[in-house]
């Protein structure tokens, strides 16, 4: 358990040093690129997502979760990915004027011709990389990732800066994808290259198929959006709506991907020994809520001032988006484990059946509704509904392989909001009295007294940099919050050292 607390910490804390470097790269970038420039890259990296699930076939988790690995599985796992790479990079150098040609832009061309030598690059990190996670060695992961981030900003940035507009940004993935290769074989063993065979490619086919469908149909689904907003809506549009989900997403995917990518070889090292995961997946869930809701519920408040703090002031249109968007990213927080568990249990036929059911209907639920609407607002609804929609769908599988214990789960998520609500109070507090002054039922106090908290005169927002003070002060509320409703996270001995440590010192 100590070796997992080790990981997991080391994996958020080179999360967070991503999250970081991704806003600067944020905050920077919103404001030398168009919506247009972002809209037109979202859609072709929404192509390629779906492409990269294909060729990477499944083969990370089956190295991560096999039993008895040795190095002919390895190197089949090499030789596998090497050809489907250099298979995907043919295929889209081949047909992107095709693909072009369907979004009506030209531009397209080039993008996928460049971004497809990503295929030719990652099979020489991807095996290494899963060894790593497989021994867990989160360390060496820390270090190459932060230094492909670092890699890729300063890529993105010098290139933007010069007029390159969303090329920067295409250049910025190759370099990227460049410097994990050359980091991996700084920090594994053996480097990034392994002897070729296939002479255990039934074993990895008969997993990897069943792990890739369920990856595809995962990928395909959650690419759609751009990929229908681009063809009906426009990269403009696309763009817009991709910085509002931008939002949901510094948590959704950035941080939970971190706890993720700790917990499957957690899940499936206690499943290997037996072990009785239910408290666990719990106390995981109920630890990741209650960072996950006042993350949400901050944003969801502030959803322009957001905006323009990271990104400018030229996405002010996809302020009223995000509220829906944050909406969802809360309801996902409470099953966001489930995906990760289910493999991790042995049960990968349960997740195909149920991205069987979910993915799909996804897919012509938001084809439909932004074909019939054609607005930004209605996909975002949408977006929120399918959310809801797909929670009791998970828990309904999680059930086949692992009971869950109700009870102790709505005891933990309670001990979460009650402790998210603490949090949330002083922002809550800030909204209600600047929307009571602004409607004049107060009779215009901060007009008159604190008017230079307003982004202009006859508007609601506050200054941008007035998020970052309201954000520090939540955080001695959230902690209170934990302490007075006895949170699990409060029963951390990590989070009492640091928590006392301050108080008495």
């Amino acid at each position: 358990m100590t070796s997992v607390r080790r990981s997991l910490a080391v994996s958020l804390f080179s999360r967070y040093i991503q999250i970081g470097v991704q806003l600067v790269s944020y905050f920077i970038l919103a404001r030398l690129l168009t919506p247009d420039d972002v809209g037109l890259f979202s859609v072709a990296s929404a192509a390629i997502g779906i492409a990269q699930v294909f060729r990477e076939f499944g083969v990370g988790s089956y190295l991560i979760q096999e039993k008895e690995l040795n190095k002919s599985k390895i190197a089949t796992a090499f030789t596998l990915t090497l050809l489907l790479g250099c298979l995907f990079f043919l295929l889209l150098y081949v047909f992107a004027p095709y693909i072009a040609a369907f979004y009506k832009d030209d531009r397209l061309i080039n993008v996928f011709r460049l971004l497809s030598c990503n295929f030719l690059i990652i099979p020489l990190n991807s095996t290494s990389l899963s060894l790593l996670r497989r021994d867990m060695q989160f360390g060496a992961i820390f270090w190459i990732t932060i230094i492909a981030s670092i890699v890729g900003l300063s890529v993105a940035v010098s290139l933007s800066y010069y007029g390159y507009g969303y090329n920067s940004l295409v250049c910025s993935s190759l370099a990227n994808t460049l410097s994990t290769a050359i980091a991996v074989s700084f920090f594994r063993r053996g480097g990034m290259f392994h002897h070729l065979t296939l002479c255990e490619w039934k074993a990895m086919f008969s997993f990897g198929s069943q792990v890739t469908f369920t990856s595809i149909t995962n990928e395909i689904s959650a690419n759609a959006n751009d990929l229908i907003l681009g063809r009906i809506l426009g990269f403009s549009a696309t763009g817009i709506i991709s910085r509002a989900q931008g939002i949901m997403y510094l948590f959704h995917r950035d941080i939970t991907a971190s706890i993720r990518s700790v917990a499957f070889p957690a899940f499936a090292n206690a499943h290997r020994e037996n072990r009785d995961l239910e408290n666990d997946f719990i106390k995981a869930v109920t630890i990741l809520t209650v960072f996950a809701w006042p993350f949400y519920g901050f944003f969801s408040l502030y959803p322009v001032e957001a905006l323009r703090l990271f990104f400018g002031p030229q996405w002010d249109e996809a302020g009223p988006l995000v509220p829906w968007f944050c909406a969802a990213g809360a309801v996902a927080a409470t099953c966001s484990l489930i995906p990760t568990l289910l493999p991790a249990l042995g049960g990968v036929k349960y997740l195909v059946r149920l991205h069987l059911l979910v993915d799909p209907l996804r897919v012509i639920t938001f084809a439909v509704a932004t074909y019939i609407f054609k607005t930004s607002e209605v996909f975002a609804i949408t977006f929120f509904l399918f959310f809801s929609f797909s929670m009791p769908l998970l828990y309904y599988f999680k059930n086949k392989l692992l009971p869950t214990r109700y009870k102790l789960l709505a005891l933990g998520l309670v001990k979460s909001l009650l402790a998210s609500l603490c949090a949330l109070a002083l922002p809550v507090c800030l909204v209600g009295w600047v929307w009571l002054d602004f409607t004049g039922i107060v009779h215009g106090f901060v007009h008159e007294n604190l008017a230079w908290i307003y982004k202009a005169p006859g508007t609601r927002f506050l200054k941008d940099w007035i998020l970052i003070p309201i954000g520090v002060m939540m955080i001695p509320c959230w902690v209170m919050g934990l302490i007075i409703c006895r949170h699990p996270l409060a029963d951390e001995t990590a989070f009492r050292k640091i928590v006392f440590y301050r108080i008495w010192n």
